[in-house]
């Protein structure tokens, strides 16, 4: 007798979905959108994630809204995040999913991650780790992890159980022959961790320098609140064109000469790839760098600050040659990594698997 293959169960425990905008909203809202069709391996695919996320309920996908909004909003509330850590750790005990597929911020929560940490530890269920960028440095055992990207697979090198799978991007058909203005942009949350202070004071020392200076937009949600909007209007030339949905990042990045993001710890940001995408000047730190080896040295920042930022303005102002790069795009592919993170997740199930590093072919 031939026994059934069992479908996978699965929990998703993630702070933020679409609508809201960022990376790991998109990569997370495109890949459960596929996976719930593959109805012969997914019993069930239920999301904990932020209020305000668009609701869906089928007889695979369930997105459930339910957490305070305390990631997506720049008001914190200590109260909000320990009734959400409450709730993810109730769900985490008593869901009984066959794996728990889960952002590493939850974790990684200074003491209350250590909690999270201890409930995952206790679940029946398979753990799967989430990490996009390069903010942890312990807690690397007795679970499995994913990263995306092959130069986080070696930044986390004392971790064992670590994977690399690419994170999804719908690259759409679009004229990347647009003629640009006379503007640079930085698209991304607003936070102090991205080098948000050090573009503007940079950008400042750049205009007082310039005769023809470009002007500074900025693209995303506001977690510094009244006092990025007060650097904002100390800065000529600078304007903040706030919120913008990932349905309108390519569209936008094609009006633009350059893209510019001075944070030092991301993994691969998808900006990154839509900027090269659109064969536009990508400025960045050197860690992006080493995972695009593609971007030209003179758009690298070694160090992000505000006078490397200065010094690279005045490169993009003058630079006039045609940019393209040798980028395999396809490893993107939505459909792609939905087939990479479906292998791993049936793989996982078995208990006889385990390998101590793993990137798919």
């Amino acid at each position: 007798m031939i026994e059934a293959i069992k479908k996978i169960d699965i929990l998703y425990i993630v702070s933020i979905m679409p609508p809201y905008p960022g990376g790991a909203s998109s990569d997370y809202g495109t890949i459960t959108s596929i996976l719930k069709d593959y109805k012969d391996k997914f019993q069930r695919i239920v999301v904990l994630t932020e209020r305000g996320c668009k609701k869906e309920m089928d007889d695979v996908l369930q997105i459930k809204d339910v957490l305070f909004n305390y990631d997506s909003a720049s008001n914190k509330s200590f109260f909000k995040q320990l009734i959400n850590y409450l709730v993810i750790l109730s769900y985490i005990l008593f869901a009984k999913k066959d794996i728990i597929h889960i952002h590493a911020r939850y974790v990684y929560a200074k003491y209350i991650g250590r909690i999270i940490w201890l409930a995952l530890l206790i679940s029946p269920a398979k753990v799967v780790i989430d990490i996009k960028d390069k903010f942890y440095n312990n807690f690397g055992f007795g679970h499995h992890y994913i990263v995306c990207s092959e130069d986080l697979l070696e930044y986390y090198s004392w971790i064992n159980n670590m994977y690399y799978i690419a994170f999804s991007i719908k690259f759409p058909q679009i004229d990347k022959n647009i003629k640009y203005g006379h503007k640079v942009a930085y698209m991304g949350t607003i936070v102090e961790n991205k080098g948000i202070l050090e573009l503007l004071d940079g950008y400042r020392q750049y205009v007082n320098g310039s005769k023809n200076p470009l002007e500074l937009h900025l693209w995303g949600l506001n977690n510094m609140g009244d006092r990025f909007i007060r650097e904002i209007e100390e800065t000529k030339n600078a304007k903040y064109c706030g919120y913008i949905s990932n349905e309108e990042v390519f569209k936008k990045v094609l009006e633009y000469k350059a893209i510019i993001l001075p944070s030092k710890s991301e993994g691969l940001p998808r900006i990154c790839l839509e900027a090269m995408y659109c064969n536009r000047i990508m400025i960045c730190h050197r860690s992006i760098r080493i995972v695009v080896e593609h971007i030209p040295e003179e758009f690298v920042l070694n160090n992000a600050t505000s006078m490397e930022i200065k010094n690279k303005l005045f490169i993009i102002e003058s630079y006039d040659k045609a940019l393209s790069y040798d980028y395999d795009f396809d490893v993107h592919s939505p459909e792609r990594v939905a087939n990479k993170l479906i292998e791993f997740y049936s793989n996982i199930q078995n208990v006889k698997f385990q390998a101590e590093r793993y990137k798919p072919a």
